[in-house]
């Protein structure tokens, strides 16, 4: 079974080991009960398949010589180790099949594009303030909409915490996303952080909530401090006629489940690629 130091994107190192049928059975056995998110279940595996800390970087947490408790990992770093294991399990592994549709109306050619996990997306590293605050367990903070926001680097423990967010609120996605992330906003009570975020429900916030410069400003301050992988692509419509240039966020379903793009090459062989068309 093949190993391999894999440097993850806040400076940390970690050795792992590739994926095996067992992790590939689970993955499909989990994808066909839908049970938990996609996220949660992907965490499980890169878990399973990661045997050490080499090198711990900023992050306290995380010991050399033994297996790092991924919960309290940056996010950042999980996405990492996530292409890390898809590359160091899979001869082609650095190639990632996908299928797309069209988004330019009238053609809605659906084709198979292939992504270069190396080439194609960027890995962002920790910035050195970031990697401060984490080694001092401190928040960061920023001002927005007139107040003094207190917020924690984004860390894989935080997508169980939206989660319960989402049940708990349905239909407020984002203001979930941010909430997971926020520990506090002075002049704000902890029981009003929803409230103040998207105005929606009972509170001295109702009607008003962020505006959505506020929200850009938010999401940029995120994107700003943490570390990761930019998974925005580009891709083009390969039938003849349109040639359309768009770019969208890779797809991660199949990452660690190579049979699924062999089926979809079939498929696409099979006459369903109207590229030609």
């Amino acid at each position: 079974m093949k190993t391999e130091a894999i440097k993850l994107p806040s400076g940390m190192e970690i050795e792992m080991r590739q994926i095996t049928l067992r992790e590939e059975n689970y993955l499909a056995a989990a994808s066909r009960s839908r049970k938990g998110s996609q996220e949660r279940i992907l965490v499980e595996v890169v878990d399973k398949c990661t045997l050490s800390v080499i090198e711990p970087g900023p992050n306290p947490e995380a010991k050399p010589g033994t297996k790092p408790k991924w919960d309290n990992m940056l996010s950042g770093d999980f996405f990492g180790a996530l292409l890390g294991l898809r590359k160091l399990s899979y001869r082609e592994g650095k190639e990632y099949e996908i299928e797309l549709v069209c988004p330019n109306r009238g053609c809605n050619n659906r084709f198979g594009w292939v992504v270069d996990l190396d080439k194609d997306l960027v890995v962002k590293q920790l910035p050195e303030a970031s990697a401060e605050a984490l080694r001092e367990g401190r928040p960061l903070t920023v001002e927005i909409a007139g107040k003094t926001v207190h917020y924690n680097l984004g860390m894989v423990k935080d997508l169980a915490f939206q989660e319960k967010l989402d049940k708990k609120f349905p239909g407020r996605e984002m203001a979930c996303m941010f909430r997971a992330r926020i520990s506090k906003v002075d002049g704000v009570d902890s029981a009003d952080l929803m409230n103040w975020l998207d105005g929606e429900g009972k509170g001295p916030f109702s009607g008003e909530g962020l505006t959505s410069d506020d929200a850009e400003d938010l999401r940029q301050e995120f994107f700003r401090v943490d570390c990761g992988v930019d998974t925005e692509i580009e891709a083009e419509c390969t039938r003849t006629q349109c040639r359309n240039v768009f770019r969208l966020d890779l797809p991660f379903d199949g990452i660690l489940t190579p049979g699924r793009a062999q089926a979809s090459k079939r498929k696409l062989r099979a006459g369903h690629d109207s590229s030609e068309v």
